[in-house]
């Protein structure tokens, strides 16, 4: 798998009126747990799949976390960084991306591929980070501003292959939940006897 075809966007769902990444119509509420999976922040190396040094085996159980909780995982393309200084002193780092292919889940109908992402605290994104693909890890988040959390890092060839053979495993085991975080709905009739 080349890094190079990321660029085909996601299949969708739900129209969103302005194009911002939201969540779609239906979705779960967010769950505070995931707060630390979903941070809004960005690591800034690949996760090391093989390493068992103590940083490396809590980087790969994050990592498998925010694969099984994650409503969607895409390649992303950095285009801009920037940092703003907010009321109060506060700076916070801005970050442009073109939305790519989903690995996982799907995009709501009419997502526009160029969004700007807050990342909180921490590590910041370098300014030679543009142009680089990154693994952006989303989280539904309805009722919140914005509707989702996410995480950032490196899209290592290797990584990105994991993620795929897993997804592809998943689905033909039939484990993978493809509501995307959406709530199921029974069908009319079903299971009453109607």
């Amino acid at each position: 798998m080349s890094l190079a075809s990321w660029s085909a966007l996601a299949g969708c769902r739900r129209a969103s009126n302005s194009g911002e990444l939201g969540a779609p119509t239906g979705a779960s509420t967010w769950d505070t747990r995931l707060e630390q999976l979903f941070d809004d922040r960005f690591t800034p190396s690949a996760v090391e799949l093989t390493g068992r040094a103590p940083g490396d085996v809590l980087d790969q159980r994050r990592f498998s976390q925010r694969l099984g909780y994650a409503n969607v995982i895409l390649l992303v393309r950095v285009d801009q960084v920037w940092s703003r200084t907010l009321f109060g002193g506060q700076p916070q780092q801005r970050v442009e991306v073109t939305l790519g292919r989903a690995l996982r889940g799907s995009l709501p109908r009419k997502t526009t591929p160029s969004q700007v992402l807050v990342l909180r605290g921490a590590e910041e994104l370098p300014a030679d980070a543009v142009g680089r693909v990154m693994l952006m890890f989303v989280a539904w988040a309805p009722g919140e501003i914005p509707a989702y959390h996410h995480h950032l890092m490196p899209a290592d060839e290797n990584v990105v292959e994991l993620i795929e053979a897993m997804v592809r495993h998943a689905r033909k085991e039939g484990k993978l939940d493809e509501s995307d975080g959406r709530k199921k709905r029974r069908k009319r009739g079903a299971d009453t006897g109607t």
